[in-house]
């Protein structure tokens, strides 16, 4: 129980804390999100998404059943390219 809270802990510091928004943009066109999405997808919306621990999810769900092949960190990169693009979350480091 308590590697899962540590474990917790550390993904979500790493969410507010670690980021290359430029990488972020080339791995999500790379991958051609945007075959699937368009951008009324990425609105904000509470009920979807409504901190950066559900976008994590939801981009590491995307990325794993595409076969992105994307590291923690690389996924960390789309999860703040998408949120500066497009969600504002306010609980997100720059």
């Amino acid at each position: 129980m308590k590697f899962i809270i540590f474990t917790t802990a550390v993904l979500v510091s790493s969410i507010l804390y670690a980021s290359d928004i430029k990488n972020g943009q080339e791995l999500f066109n790379e991958a051609a999100c945007m075959e699937c999405h368009n951008k009324e997808d990425f609105k904000y919306n509470e009920k979807k998404v409504k901190d950066m621990k559900k976008l994590y999810n939801s981009v590491e769900a995307c990325a794993i059943n595409n076969d992105a092949g994307w590291f923690d960190d690389e996924t960390l990169d789309v999860v703040h390219y998408l949120n500066k693009e497009y969600y504002k979350l306010k609980d997100a480091k720059k």
